[in-house]
């Protein structure tokens, strides 16, 4: 089934529809495998691509109607063995690209609608994811604000207390002050009045002695309690009526007096940061599968092995091989094969080779069934793919990728169900022009095991023996 995301990047309803289409138009033609077999193919085409109309998956629907008529109008004309090619094959096939004309512009108008809707519902979503988004950061602009606010007022707390006690320390300080100069004066006038009686009368020489007690002239120590010098002062060089001598002080700043270190601390820092786009083919629809390369899964009733053995039983005791064709439905983006069918054949010990595949056309066609791969018998061998086996499978594979091959072992109890390898197996065989048994790489090995085929047991198998 193609993913209903495929090219889902793409908004645009009319510009998605050609982006489907273009990738359903990138079909190529093995020009090895003749046109009637593209012929056949084209109509198990359709009639899958109506079983995805059917089951409303429009998508798988449009790419396989555009594959189709890509390949029958523009790829197959081409084939240098195309006008060889069964008339009445040609003739059905040109229906059925008028047909599919009209199916694919019906499915194309509804996948617009679709698309349109999807991208609606796209808009809206973005536009409530981008509102949600909004709402949030708003939310968050609200708290950061809240907390912002709350560390602001913390700050201005702080920076409040902070003056307060910067302001009690400078008044402590100035009555400090006017206490040490109102003694210094007190200090003065007992020491000028102490010397006017000690001295009166003494020579001259003597009163210009300096007196121990007291600074020389009209000076005074003023103390630095902030671990700086002490500084002298002329007292009658201050202004009249001045008061206490007191340094300047900046209280938003660090005090500095007399070029001494700071011993008021600055303003406490707040800390501001802390806050409370797989393998392609002409028949494949870009499906989403979880299987490997994207391939849709191909359901095997459990008894199919046993009742083929058993048509094949008298085949094996002559040590013949036994082949035959497993055809199906396709089922909610799954194959599901209901049909065993024997043609007529001829066969070897290591060859079987179906002599007339017009019978299984005319079987298949009315009951509307698909061709899934097919099936034979190694009755003295193991279970793996010849090279003639790989050729064999080939052609059902390039038909359609999910195409898988059984082999039953008798002799050694075994069954396989294999498929080439799509990196190197298809590569290798599809370009390998040699005929019957030769040799092809080993290592590593062409084909393998079937990831995509599951064995269940809700199905069994219908036989049609047309030998």
């Amino acid at each position: 089934m193609a993913s209903p995301g495929i090219f889902s990047e793409i908004h645009d309803p009319s510009e998605r529809v050609r982006q489907l289409c273009t990738y359903a138009c990138k079909v190529d033609i093995d020009e090895a495998i003749p046109p009637k077999r593209y012929l056949r193919s084209g109509l198990e085409m359709m009639r899958m691509a109506k079983v995805y109309q059917e089951e409303g998956n429009y998508e798988s629907a449009f790419i396989l109607y555009t594959k189709f008529i890509s390949l029958f109008v523009e790829k197959l004309p081409k084939h240098p063995d195309f006008k060889s090619a069964p008339q009445a094959d040609v003739s059905a096939i040109k229906k059925k690209v008028v047909a599919s004309f009209a199916s694919a512009e019906k499915l194309k108008a509804k996948l617009k609608e679709r698309y349109a809707a999807i991208e609606k519902k796209r808009q809206e979503e973005e536009k409530r994811i981008q509102e949600e988004l909004a709402r949030k950061q708003a939310e968050e602009e609200a708290r950061r604000k809240e907390i912002e606010e709350l560390e602001e007022c913390k700050r201005q707390e702080a920076e409040t207390k902070w003056l307060e006690e910067q302001e009690a320390r400078l008044q402590e300080l100035k009555r400090q002050e006017q206490e040490r100069q109102r003694q210094q004066e007190a200090a003065t006038a007992a020491a000028a009045a102490a010397a006017a009686g000690i001295y009166s009368g003494a020579p001259p020489n003597l009163l210009n002695n300096q007196i121990p007690s007291a600074p020389p002239g009209n000076l005074s120590y003023i103390p630095n309690d902030f671990g700086g010098s002490n500084k002298l002062v002329d007292i009658d060089s201050q202004p009249a009526g001045a008061g206490p001598i007191i340094p300047d002080r900046d209280l938003k700043k660090n005090l500095v007096i007399n070029d001494g270190p700071s011993v008021i601390s600055p303003l406490p820092s707040v800390d501001r940061t802390t806050k409370p786009p797989a393998y392609d083919h002409f028949m494949s629809t870009g499906s989403s599968s979880g299987n490997k390369f994207g391939l849709r899964d191909v359901l095997i009733p459990s008894d199919l092995p046993r009742k083929f053995l058993v048509k094949a039983e008298h085949n094996t005791l002559k040590n013949v091989e036994t082949c035959a064709f497993l055809a199906g439905k396709l089922r909610q983006d799954a194959f599901m094969i209901t049909h065993l069918i024997l043609p007529k054949q001829t066969g070897t010990a290591d060859t079987c080779v179906a002599e007339d595949e017009e019978d299984l056309f005319l079987y298949q066609e009315p009951r509307d069934l698909i061709t899934l791969g097919w099936i034979h018998t190694h009755p003295s061998q193991t279970a793996f793919l010849s090279s003639v086996d790989m050729h064999n499978q080939y052609g059902y594979q390039a038909m359609l990728p999910e195409a898988i091959a059984i082999v039953c072992s008798p002799k050694f109890n075994e069954t396989g169900i294999f498929s080439l390898s799509i990196e190197r197996g298809l590569v290798e065989i599809g370009s390998c022009r040699q005929k019957g048994f030769h040799q092809h790489t080993k290592n590593p090995p062409l084909f393998e095991d079937s990831s995509h085929a599951r064995i269940v047991d809700t199905e069994k198998i219908e036989v049609a023996d047309l030998r």
